[in-house]
Formats: structure tokens, C-alpha cells, sequence
């Protein structure tokens, strides 16, 4: 890649007149996992192509049934307090949705035939049903995705890039706050620099 194929950068003047903020204090990293460790089921070991690993991951609406669904295909029976523990252990904190919005989930897709309660236990419990199975390998593609995601969501190193580039913005902002033309033209030079660099990590 040439650097007339780098896609082109559209800076306004009017960003020199935003003051400064405080930047946010790094976090301490956990370490990163171990390579022979076990991995989870459903979890995909790097980002699909074409989309990116900065915040990779939001829930988004249906992500819950979908999570849903595919733990109870991985285990005969789940509570929806033990799927919010699968949730989170599986993105290793990154996603902790709350049993307010997991059980009306649940009771959703037991109207809809999806899944089936099972009593015992001392606690009410859900498992699929064959409609369920069959939706699960129907939309196999879909849930395969919201696991990517949040797997990319409770990785480290995506953590680490995400703050490096909050840092970045707050430098760019401190540096241009009342800055002249000299102090702007070198901003612009170090940034555009920056992004050439990547765009040739990219070409390799």
C-alpha cells in the first residue's frame, strides 16, 4: 500500500478551540491468559475479517436470548442466575447482564416455544426445546458472531489499544488547545505519520 492509497484524513480548525480534559488513569492489566490453557466453548481465538477489535462489543438487542440459547445447547439445564455466571466467566467480566433483563429473556423465549422450563433443584429451570435446538443450528452464524465479540470485548490487549487511544485524543487535545498554525501543522504531521504506519502494518 502507497501512500496515495491511504485513505485521506479531514481535520477541522474549529478542534483547536476544545479545551483540554484530564485523561482517564490506565487500569491495571490482568495478565494475559495462558497459551495452553483450555478454551471455552464457542469462543473464537481472533477478531473475523472486517471488523475491528476496538470496543468489538456492545450488547445489542436480541444478544441475550442469543447467548441464551446457546448455553442451554452446551448444558442440559440452566437457571438464569447460572447463564448472567456463564455470561460473564465466558467474557471474563467484559458482559454481566443483570437477571432483570436475562429472565424476561427467558420467559420470551419459553412463549416462544424455544425453550421449556424444568422443576427440581430448588430452583426453576430452563433447557431447549426442539424448536430451540433447531433454531440454535439455524442461527448458528449469528450467535458464533455475538460470542466473537464478546470474546474480543474480555481480551487484554484490546483493553490496553482502547485506553492507549483515549490517551491519544486527550495528547491531541492538550496539544492543540489555543495552538497556532506551526503547533497544528505538527500535530497533523505526527498523526498522519501514525496512521500511515498502520495502514503499511495492515499492506504486510
Amino acid at each position: 500500500m502507497n501512500d496515495a492509497e491511504i485513505p485521506p484524513t479531514v481535520e477541522s480548525a474549529e478542534i483547536r478551540a476544545v479545551p483540554p480534559v484530564a485523561p482517564r488513569a490506565e487500569s491495571a492489566l490482568p495478565p494475559e491468559a495462558a497459551v495452553g490453557s483450555a478454551p471455552m466453548a464457542m469462543r473464537p481465538a481472533g477478531p473475523p475479517a472486517g471488523t475491528t477489535a476496538l470496543r468489538a462489543y456492545k450488547p445489542g438487542r436480541g444478544d441475550i436470548r442469543t447467548a441464551a440459547l446457546t448455553l442451554l445447547a452446551e448444558e442440559e439445564r440452566l437457571n438464569g442466575n447460572q447463564i448472567v455466571q456463564r455470561i460473564a466467566e465466558r467474557s471474563h467480566g467484559a458482559w454481566r447482564p443483570s437477571p432483570g433483563a436475562v429472565y424476561p429473556a427467558l420467559e420470551q423465549l419459553e412463549k416462544d416455544g424455544l425453550i421449556e422450563p424444568v422443576e427440581g433443584g430448588g430452583r426453576r429451570g430452563f433447557r431447549l426445546s426442539e424448536a430451540g435446538r433447531v433454531h440454535v443450528e439455524e442461527n448458528r452464524r449469528q450467535a458464533e458472531a455475538v460470542w466473537q465479540g464478546v470474546a474480543c470485548a474480555g481480551d487484554a490487549r484490546t483493553r490496553e489499544i482502547d485506553v492507549l487511544c483515549e490517551h491519544v485524543v486527550t495528547a491531541v487535545r492538550h496539544a492543540l488547545y489555543e495552538a497556532d498554525d506551526d503547533r497544528y501543522a505538527e500535530v497533523r504531521g505526527v498523526l498522519v505519520d501514525a496512521r500511515r504506519s498502520l495502514y503499511r502494518l495492515l499492506a504486510k
